[in-house]
């Protein structure tokens, strides 16, 4: 049996500012949309199938909330950094 391949790290930091910029433009009922589409078409799958292979989805939503958390707060505080 061969050994599985582990997945690559994933760089919350590089991940965070990608989605930043290309959030930042676009309007706001695009970025609803584009949200929604990206938890049903995205990332729901990856968390069913991690669960379905018996591993925590946790960690992977916590990425993606944390990004999300990010942007968030951008849009509260323009100009101010996250730290």
């Amino acid at each position: 049996m061969s050994q599985a391949t582990p997945a690559p790290e994933l760089d919350l930091e590089v991940l965070a500012a990608e989605v930043a910029d290309f959030l930042g433009n676009a309007p706001a009922a695009e970025l609803s949309r584009l949200l929604h589409a990206f938890l049903q078409r995205d990332l729901l799958p990856q968390v069913q199938r991690a669960a379905g292979l018996g591993l925590d989805p946790a960690p992977l939503l916590a990425g993606v909330s944390d990004v999300l958390r990010l942007y968030a707060d951008a849009l509260e505080r323009p100009g101010v950094s996250p730290s």
